[in-house]
C-alpha cells in the first residue's frame, strides 16, 4: 500500500512516466535506424540532435522525481511535499495532547517544577530529526545537570498555533498539569490570524497550480515551490503583509488584547510567565523590520511587568544559511535551537 499512495505518491504516475521515457527511447532508436539519412542528411541530424537532447533531459528529470519521490526526505516551509510529508511520518511522535513530547502524567511528582514551552513550528522543532536538538530540550538538560530530577519541561508546541490558539492550551497546562512557569515563545507571525486576507491573497495557504496536478509529479512540485511560488505576491510579500498588520492600530490593540488574555490567565493562577521572542532568519520584501518589530513587542511585556528576552541578537549577524534547516525551509535548524537555548538560559534560569 505504501508504494501506491502516501509516503511514496502514486505509483500509477511513477510508472507512467518511465513509459513515457522508455517510448521516446524507443521513438529515438527507430528514428536512427529507420531514417533516409542518404536524401535528409541535414534534417535527420537536426531532428537526432534534438531526440538525443530530450532523451538526456528526459534521464534527468526521471532522476530527479526518482530521488524526491523515494529519497529525499527533508521539510519545506510549508509541510505540503512528498518529501516533507515522509519527513514528517519518519521523525515525529506525538504524544496524547497531539504535542511532539513524551507523555504527561498529570499528576505533577512532589518537589518537581514543571515548566511549559508554548509555541508553534518553531518551537515544534519542525525540521529538526532529534527532539534533543530543540531549545526546549536543550534547556531541559541544562536543568538536569544542574539539579537533576527537578523540573520538567514541557514542550507544547504545535505547528501553526498563534497567540490566539495558544489561550487554551495554556490554560490545560496550568489546570490539569500543574504547571508552575510558562515560556511563551513568541515568533512575528504569531499575529496573522487577525490580518485581512481574500481569496486572490491568502499569504497563510499559498495557491496550487492550476494547469498541473503536483500529485502527479514530485519534480514538478518541487520546482513549482521551488522556483515559481517564492515569486508570487502572497509569498514574495508574506512579510510586509506582517509588518502591515503589527502598524494597524485596530489589528495591533486586538493581539495586545490576546496577549494580556494569556498574561493575566497566568497571573490569577499565581503561574510564572516569561517570553522569548523568536526572530525570523530570513524574511523578503522591505517593510518588516525585525529589530524595530521586537523593540515594539518589548516594550508591550515591560510595560505588562512580564520578563521577556529577544533571541534575535543571539543570531544576528550569522549567515541565514547556516541557521536555517535547509534551502526551501527558513525554519531554524540545529545550531539556532542552541543559540536560542543559550539566550533563553541566561535569560530566565541561570540563576539557581
Amino acid at each position: 500500500m505504501m508504494l501506491t499512495s502516501g509516503a511514496f505518491g502514486y505509483l500509477f504516475d511513477y510508472i507512467l512516466w518511465w513509459v513515457l521515457y522508455l517510448s521516446l527511447l524507443l521513438h529515438t532508436c527507430c528514428f536512427f535506424k529507420l531514417f533516409p539519412w542518404k536524401v535528409y542528411r541535414k534534417l535527420g541530424l537536426s531532428i537526432g540532435n534534438g531526440l538525443v537532447f530530450l532523451c538526456l533531459i528526459g534521464f534527468a528529470a526521471l532522476a530527479g522525481e526518482s530521488y524526491l519521490r523515494f529519497a529525499c526526505v527533508q521539510t519545506d516551509s510549508f509541510g505540503v511535499s512528498l518529501p516533507a510529508r515522509r519527513w514528517f511520518a519518519l521523525h515525529t511522535h506525538l504524544n496524547s495532547l497531539g504535542c511532539r513530547d513524551r507523555e504527561w502524567p498529570p499528576i505533577k511528582p512532589p518537589g518537581v517544577r514543571r515548566i511549559a514551552f508554548v509555541g508553534d513550528s518553531f518551537t515544534y522543532g519542525w525540521g529538526i530529526e532529534r527532539t534533543e536538538d530543540r531549545f526546549p530540550d536543550r534547556i531541559q538538560s541544562l536543568f538536569d545537570v544542574r539539579a537533576p530530577g527537578t523540573v520538567e519541561v514541557m514542550n507544547v508546541a504545535k505547528p501553526g498555533w498563534d497567540t490566539g490558539a495558544q489561550l487554551q492550551p495554556i490554560q490545560d497546562m496550568i489546570s490539569l498539569y500543574g504547571v508552575d512557569e510558562v515560556v511563551l515563545c513568541y515568533v512575528a507571525n504569531d499575529i496573522e490570524k487577525l490580518l485581512p486576507t481574500t481569496d486572490d491573497f491568502n499569504p497563510i495557504r499559498p495557491p496550487d497550480t492550476q494547469f498541473f496536478n503536483m500529485d502527479s509529479s514530485c519534480l514538478m512540485d518541487y520546482l513549482y515551490r521551488r522556483i515559481y511560488l517564492p515569486r508570487i505576491p502572497s509569498v514574495r510579500n508574506y512579510h510586509d503583509w506582517l509588518a502591515e498588520g503589527y502598524g494597524d492600530e485596530g489589528i495591533w490593540h486586538r493581539h495586545q488584547e490576546q496577549l494580556n488574555a494569556i498574561i493575566g490567565h497566568c497571573r490569577e493562577n499565581g503561574v510564572t510567565l516569561h517570553v522569548a521572542l523568536l526572530p525570523f532568519i530570513r524574511t523578503s520584501g522591505d517593510k518588516l523590520n525585525i529589530t524595530t518589530l521586537h523593540a515594539l513587542l518589548r516594550k508591550f511585556f515591560e510595560v505588562n511587568q512580564t520578563p521577556v528576552v529577544d533571541l534575535y541578537p543571539a543570531i544576528a549577524g550569522l549567515p541565514a544559511e547556516d541557521l536555517v534547516v535547509n534551502r526551501v525551509d527558513a525554519h531554524p535548524n540545529e545550531r539556532a535551537h542552541e543559540l536560542f537555548a543559550e539566550a533563553i538560559w541566561r535569560a530566565f534560569f541561570a540563576q539557581p
